[in-house]
């Protein structure tokens, strides 16, 4: 737990100014990043308790965060 905090949480909020990085999204990016960690946690504990390893890290990857990126940007680009 106390490696996940220290070493994640760091990358869960580089992560999270990946995938809002449009302009539009700075009034609201800390409360954005809030909710990446909170669902970075609940993925963590929830790989953590379900795993039959005892070292597991249920860290989220980075292969999806261009996807996420490109998605939410076209979301705000639609919707101006």
């Amino acid at each position: 737990g106390l490696i996940n905090g220290v070493v994640l949480v760091p990358v869960m909020i580089g992560f999270a100014q990946i995938i809002f990085r449009d302009p539009f999204f700075e009034p609201k990016r800390p409360l954005l990043v809030k909710a990446v960690l909170f669902s970075c946690v609940v993925h963590q504990t929830a790989f953590g308790l379900m795993s039959t390893l005892p070292f597991a890290v249920g860290q989220v990857q980075d292969a999806g965060l261009i996807f996420l990126s490109a998605m939410a940007t076209s979301v705000v680009s639609i919707c101006k």
